[in-house]
């Protein structure tokens, strides 16, 4: 396209990156830009427009089994010249010569515009929930969970002891195994990542049958963002969100919730979330590998699915 010119992003670009983020009012910290280049330095890029910076997106591959394609963003002043189409047609080629076979993105109502006719079709609706928290009255408190605090313990269905624990680096080959199975794929980088960026909110439960949910938070630049997150029942969802608030205390906090989780709908309206805003998630392929949308109740966010 005259005009355009698109290279990889760095991280000499990031200051530019965190402008574009703010004026679309995300919650991503250049932590999080760091992160992108460095899960896939390749398949991130930034467009240019008479030699100034326009435009930005960042790829991430699951090995072969889909690659997620996100922070699609135009400048307002370049917007019209077709750069966010140029962008998704190289991310889509980049990812797809990289031997992935299904390509997915989770959509705002402008971006789906762009991507309906790349031949993006829809899968699931994806919602961000949002709660202004104080701690809760009878919330568990992190630092004290251990193997004699009663509080942080119940009794499952089926009669199992299961207990909220922080997570530590140790168990993230557990952790990893349980989480492919409800994402679809392999992500241990990420997860690696997540957990030891602000490591006192990343939370697990077990039973004597092993893991049986976790979850990880970060700060973001606007709120505590929760994700990933996957519980294999409502109750012990709720456990590691009353611990997580706990330890958060005051402060905006986000999730983004598959609408197919319909226990984690009734958990965001009892804890008093509201919905912020909705995403369509959308994929290119074939979607050989969905996981299991009924049992997260947060994704690691609309850039990294």
């Amino acid at each position: 396209m005259t005009g355009t010119r698109i290279r990889r992003l760095t991280e000499r670009d990031i200051p530019f990156a965190m402008a574009l983020k703010n004026i679309a009012g995300w919650n991503q910290t250049e932590e999080d830009w760091r992160g992108y280049l460095a899960f896939d330095p390749e398949g991130c890029y930034l467009a240019e427009f008479g030699r100034e910076p326009a435009g930005t997106m960042t790829t991430i591959r699951y090995g072969d089994r889909f690659g997620w394609i996100g922070m699609v963003l135009v400048h307002p002043d370049y917007r019209g010249r077709g750069i966010a189409t140029e962008l998704l047609q190289l991310g889509i080629r980049y990812l797809q010569e990289s031997g992935v076979r299904c390509i997915k993105l989770d959509a705002t109502a402008m971006g789906k515009k762009v991507y309906v006719p790349l031949g993006f079709v829809e899968e699931y609706d994806v919602r961000r929930y949002e709660l202004s928290c104080s701690p809760p009255a009878s919330g568990l408190k992190v630092g004290a969970i251990s193997d004699s605090a009663s509080e942080s313990v119940y009794k499952s269905g089926s009669g199992y002891k299961v207990e909220v624990r922080p997570l530590s680096g140790d168990l993230l080959d557990e952790i990893a195994a349980y989480d492919e199975i409800v994402f679809g794929a392999s992500r241990r980088a990420v997860l690696d990542r997540l957990s030891s960026r602000d490591a006192h909110y990343s939370l697990y439960t077990r039973d004597e049958r092993g893991i049986t949910g976790y979850m990880m938070a970060h700060q973001g630049y606007e709120a505590v963002q929760i994700g990933p997150w996957a519980a294999s029942d409502a109750h012990t969802a709720e456990m590691l969100l009353t611990a997580l608030l706990s330890q958060i205390g005051h402060g905006k906090v986000f999730f983004d919730l598959p609408v197919p989780n319909a226990e984690g709908i009734e958990l965001a309206e009892k804890h008093g979330f509201r919905i912020q805003r909705a995403f369509c998630r959308m994929y290119l392929g074939e979607n050989e590998c969905a996981g299991w949308p009924a049992r997260i109740y947060g994704t690691s966010g609309a850039e990294k699915g």
